[in-house]
This record gives C-alpha cells, sequence and structure tokens, in this order.
C-alpha cells in the first residue's frame, strides 16, 4: 500500500514542517494517523521526501523530514487551461481532473457570458478553496507538482499576459483539433456554457488563438475543459 502524501509548501530535507490546516485534519481525522507513521511531503514544486509523523494534536500536526523520494514523471506537454469560472462545485470538479491529468496552470476567465454567480470570483473569492482543491488532487494522484491557480482574469488581462506557445480557443463547430498533436507548451481557452462573443473571438484571434473543436455533439464547458487535456496528451503520447 502506498504511503499517505502531504502537500507542504515549505518542505525542505531535514526539516521538521507543521501541515497546513486540512492536511493535518485529513492526517488526524480521516487517517486516522499516529506519531511514529511514515508518510510522503512534498512542496509542490516537484520535490518529494520521506517523512515520519513527529507529533499530532488537535492544533497541528507535524512531521520530520528525510532524504528525498522519487517522484512521478510530469506530462512533458505544458498546458495552460484557460476557463470561465463555473457555478457551484463544477469549477472544483474541473480544477481536480486537471490536477490528475498533468495540467501546468489553471486560468479563470471572466468573459461576457460568464454566469452571474460565478463572477465574484474575479475579486479572489474562490482563489484560497481552488488552490486547496488542487493541493488534494495533486496528494491523491501522486504528483509532486501543484497547477498554479492564477489569479482570476478578464478578457483584457488575458491579452495582455505574456505567453510562449500555442493558443487554442475551443468552440463547437470550429475545425478538429489538430491531428499531429501540439508540440510545446500550450495555452487552451474553454469559454462559459453560452459560447463567446463575436468581440471576443475577434480579440483572441488577433492575439493569436485558433479555434478548434472536440467534434460533432456540443458538451458542458466542464466536459470540453477535461476532455480537451485528455485529447491533447493523447495526441501528445503522454496518454496511452
Amino acid at each position: 500500500m502506498s504511503l499517505p502524501r502531504f502537500h507542504v509548501p515549505e518542505a525542505a530535507p531535514g526539516a521538521h514542517v507543521a501541515f497546513p490546516d486540512h492536511a493535518a485534519h485529513h492526517a488526524r481525522e480521516v487517517l486516522r494517523l499516529r506519531p511514529g507513521d511514515p508518510v510522503r511531503v512534498f512542496d509542490g514544486l516537484g520535490h518529494e521526501f520521506e517523512a515520519t509523523l513527529d507529533a499530532i494534536s488537535r492544533d497541528r500536526v507535524v512531521a520530520r523530514l528525510a532524504g528525498p523520494a522519487p517522484c512521478r514523471p510530469e506530462s512533458p506537454l505544458p498546458i495552460t487551461l484557460a476557463l470561465s469560472p463555473l457555478k457551484g462545485d463544477r469549477m472544483e470538479t474541473v480544477i481536480q481532473k486537471a490536477t490528475e491529468l498533468g495540467v501546468h496552470e489553471i486560468w479563470p476567465v471572466i468573459l461576457s457570458r460568464t454566469d452571474a454567480v460565478a463572477r465574484p470570483a474575479l475579486k479572489g473569492s474562490r482563489q484560497g478553496r481552488w488552490e486547496k482543491v488542487a493541493s488534494g488532487a495533486a496528494e491523491q494522484c501522486g504528483r509532486a507538482v501543484v497547477p498554479r491557480i492564477a489569479p482570476t482574469l478578464t478578457l483584457s488581462r488575458l491579452l495582455e499576459t505574456p505567453f510562449s506557445g500555442r493558443k487554442i480557443l475551443l468552440r463547437e463547430g470550429a475545425p478538429p483539433l489538430p491531428r499531429e498533436g501540439v508540440q510545446g507548451a500550450c495555452l487552451v481557452l474553454v469559454g462559459p456554457a453560452g459560447g463567446f462573443e463575436e468581440h471576443e473571438r475577434a480579440r483572441l484571434a488577433e492575439a493569436g488563438f485558433r479555434e478548434a473543436s472536440l467534434g460533432p455533439r456540443g458538451l458542458r464547458a466542464e466536459t470540453a475543459a477535461i476532455a480537451v487535456v485528455t485529447a491533447l496528451q493523447v495526441l501528445q503520447g503522454d496518454l496511452a
């Protein structure tokens, strides 16, 4: 059985580290771990360590880190997934699955047709929660890297953000994804349920985005986000 894994950003060899609150709760209340139990700790940047739980109390969980542990390989295709924030728990589902699939970064983007319930994300109201979801997903799937969740952007800010690589706008009715796949970094933008306004498509095209689709059937935004990441990785050879 694999050892429990915990994301602790300040992890370093030989250190004593206190778990973040959500990780401490999981270790203490869910897994019922005890002092002396072996675990793994990773820093979210690609470094993982053997560790032993040193102290567990109501207030904190502390582990003593030993030497480095082998990490699972990251995807050879650095995908940045940009998408219109979704209401309810659907955005959290996308972040969780995208982390499991190996996405490099996630950029929430407010567009004209973004659901009104999701718009407060522009003020940072969901940032902390989304980061915890990505952290927990990395713990569960074995990644030592936690994808960065960018602060929520407007379309203008997205277009001002430098990106070196291929840019794809996912839209129903567009030509299919290129069968030769994508080489190098890729930024893929998934719109809201109502799709993109014409002026948004024009601005995105001017900024170098090329439209593509996933086939003849209409997909919900959360399905499209997960499907496009999977399709790109299959074409790249990262997924069998």
